[in-house]
């Protein structure tokens, strides 16, 4: 997350494929229950809430159940059907849990500090080593105690420990960047850059490496690729860590972007993502091409891998892509689309109170993404199945 003066930031969350999954912990899930209703002013052993700890635990466990099983597990079973033409399944319901100034980010038009970045206001970043805008959809803050600032050979900025850049191995942490290079690329030049948007260059979808990176930040740690062509690697000099004090913690922003979900702070690549753990919830449209040998899967299955992904803390984006990723590691179909329709109960409950707004995302892959007849046809469906 990035910080203002007094601080800022952002991350998140996600358990992926590859390595064992996590274990829900139903005990401490009751401690913690019973902890939030103290915090509220409640007493949890009145009548009438003796029992809530427990119900709520088994609760979560509902919700985050697709955290406990591989979604990609149920795609393994595949028929050769010879069928080459589109299978589209429409208003699959779903529902997930959103997760969640003075440092400046490199926004088009000068640096821009990230407490007066707004929804709608474009920020440099690169894409495959290359400089590419992205536009800012989404803004979350919250306090935080911690910070480090980061100096490397080419300037310093400040950013929540936790808070994800691009380094020659793949992402890291900012708090274990020392002694490594970040990716970087000169700022000043960025004034005179055209505005061009290309498609976000996306890397492996890789599982988990054992220690929690993608559960915290949902995506994975090695699948970021760049060729350099307007950017170097930087060498990292220090990281030194800043405590706020007990009265007056740091503010913290977290960005969401979009069509590229990084965006540069004083040239520096860094990742982003937001979370509130409050409920969205609406209808996924799932469709696909099956290759040349016909490969499909049962109908039911696009169903299940929607609620196995839902299932978890997510941010919407990141769902829509992980359905479309997932079918093309398991069916290399010729090519894929995903619809998201949602409400956010962030937006209707608290915040900016605006219950009934929907979100809608799309992920679109292969001949889906390259040939607009095809993809015309498949919105078309989507658009015109309640007519």
């Amino acid at each position: 997350m990035t910080a203002d003066s007094s601080g800022n930031g952002s991350r998140g969350p996600l358990y992926a494929t590859g390595g064992p999954p996590p274990v829900f912990d139903q005990a401490r899930a009751e401690k913690a229950v019973r902890e939030l209703l103290l915090a509220c002013g409640e007493d949890p052993d009145r009548e009438g809430l003796m029992d809530t700890p427990a119900r709520v635990a088994r609760a979560y466990l509902e919700m985050f159940g697709g955290l406990y099983t591989d979604p990609d597990s149920v795609l393994d079973k595949t028929f050769d059907e010879c069928h080459d033409e589109l299978v589209l399944v429409t208003d699959i319901p779903m529902y997930s849990t959103c997760v969640p100034g003075r440092q400046p980010v490199d926004a088009i038009g000068g640096p821009l500090p990230a407490a007066d970045v707004r929804v709608g206001d474009q920020l440099w970043t690169l894409a495959g080593g290359r400089v590419e805008p992205t536009t800012v959809t989404r803004i979350a803050a919250r306090p935080s105690r911690q910070l480090v600032e980061v100096v490397t050979v080419e300037g310093s900025f400040v950013v929540t420990p936790d808070h994800p850049l691009a380094t020659p191995e793949g992402w890291a942490e900012a708090r274990d960047v020392a002694g490594t290079a970040v990716e970087w690329t000169e700022p000043s030049r960025l004034a005179a850059r055209p505005l061009s948007f290309a498609s976000p260059e996306r890397g492996p979808s890789g599982g988990d490496d054992g220690t929690g990176w993608w559960r915290r930040h949902g995506f994975a740690q090695q699948a970021h690729h760049t060729t350099l062509a307007e950017s170097r690697w930087t060498p990292v000099e220090t990281v030194r860590p800043i405590e706020a004090s007990a009265a007056a913690p740091f503010t913290v922003y977290s960005f969401t972007c979009d069509p590229h979900p990084t965006f540069l702070v004083e040239g520096h690549l860094t990742h982003n993502c937001e979370h509130h753990l409050v409920p969205f919830h609406g209808v996924a449209h799932v469709g696909y091409i099956p290759n040349e040998q016909g490969k499909v899967t049962g109908l039911s299955k696009l169903a299940r891998l929607v609620d196995l992904y839902a299932k978890r803390p997510q941010v919407q984006e990141r769902l829509t892509s992980q359905i479309a990723d997932a079918l093309v590691r398991k069916l290399d179909p010729r090519g894929v689309i995903v619809v998201i329709e949602a409400e956010h109960l962030c937006m209707a409950m608290r915040g900016i109170r605006k219950p009934g707004a929907r979100t809608t995302t799309s992920a679109v892959r292969g001949m889906l993404r390259t040939s607009a007849a095809s993809r015309a046809e498949a919105l078309e469906l989507i658009r015109g199945r309640s007519r």
